[in-house]
């Protein structure tokens, strides 16, 4: 079902006719009905962009730890700090992943940033990327709030100033195959985001999986990856991945879908010489990836909309506050 993830080209959105804009409207919510991602093409954010912000990335990661602390205020600093090698845990199960989370990087009070003499130029080119992100998804909100016939004073863009975003740069350090395959460890396992829309940029090490949510009759991320199946998503250059978060499917009342996905294994991961005493073995190669979620301001309240409820379909949630439940989430994935 999800092996072809549906490929938009969203410049009709952005520079097309009437008909242009409202044929990728009816793609863009046939997608999130059905799949709850998509890839995006003609996005207007440069791929020398991209390649770029993934140079700067890899030279982050590759600073000393105690550097890379020093960016790791407390807990409870929602959206910008560094997060070590098995600091994320889902669900007891400890992430082999590090992370440098950020919010918009012109706006001092939101925390630190590595030292100007470290990474000259890092935090200038990170705010020029932000940036672009948030075009895009102010863009993407457009897009969707005509979808669902929400009034003027309802858009979904009145609700995302971007003083909730984060961006998220990750690496995945190499591991033996055999780790990842005894369960020992896991890259990042089942889970739903929990914003509106994220964007996910992908190089060519892979590992991403979507689970197809027909293929089991739960609903919960551990029940899914206990008994659903999922769908290899290879990385597709020049696109963006993006997927539709939890508060954005309780918005819509279940029209568009937060569906579970999980980073594990490549299909081919490479072999690796390594001491003779212990032979060869298959190793994961290292992987990276950049994530930009988009969430609600934090006083919005997310309600489903009146548009998407009707007799069929009757109201499935009540108000909820998208800033306590954002925190509460964040709270639960660190320690």
């Amino acid at each position: 079902m999800y092996s072809n993830i549906p490929t938009i080209d969203f410049s009709r959105f952005l520079d097309g006719s009437i008909e242009d804009r409202q044929q990728t409207v009816s793609e863009v919510d046939n997608a999130l009905k059905t799949i709850g991602f998509l890839h995006l093409d003609n996005h207007g954010i440069e791929q020398e962009k991209v390649d770029t912000f993934f140079e700067w990335s890899k030279r982050f990661f590759n600073l000393s730890e105690h550097e890379k602390e020093t960016l790791c205020p407390t807990p409870q600093s929602f959206g910008q700090r560094y997060f070590g090698v098995g600091k994320e845990s889902i669900r007891g199960q400890t992430c082999m992943k590090e992370s440098f989370d950020f919010r918009n990087p012109k706006n001092n009070s939101f925390g630190s940033w590595p030292d100007e003499k470290q990474l000259p130029g890092f935090c200038d080119f990170a705010a020029d990327f932000y940036q672009a992100c948030t075009e895009l998804i102010d863009k993407l909100l457009e897009c969707l709030s005509i979808s669902l016939n929400l009034r003027p004073e309802e858009s979904l863009g009145q609700h995302h100033t971007g003083s909730m975003f984060v961006s998220s740069l990750i690496h995945y350090p190499a591991v033996p195959a055999q780790l990842i395959r005894s369960g020992k460890v896991v890259r990042n396992p089942a889970h739903s985001d929990f914003g509106t829309l994220t964007l996910l940029f992908q190089r060519n090490v892979g590992g991403l999986e979507i689970a197809d949510m027909s293929s089991t009759d739960k609903s919960s991320s551990t029940g899914v990856e206990k008994s659903g199946k999922f769908i290899y998503v290879g990385p597709k250059p020049g696109s963006i991945l993006v997927n539709v978060g939890y508060l954005l499917m309780r918005w819509t009342n279940g029209r568009w879908k937060n569906t579970v996905h999980r980073v594990s294994e490549p299909p081919h991961p490479v072999s690796n010489k390594v001491a003779q005493e212990t032979g060869d073995q298959e190793i994961i190669p290292e992987r990276y990836s950049i994530a930009f979620f988009s969430f609600p301001d934090e006083v919005t309240i997310v309600e489903p909309f009146t548009s998407c409820c009707n007799d069929q379909t009757p109201k499935r949630w009540g108000p909820i506050n998208a800033g306590q439940y954002l925190l509460k989430k964040r709270a639960d994935l660190y320690f």
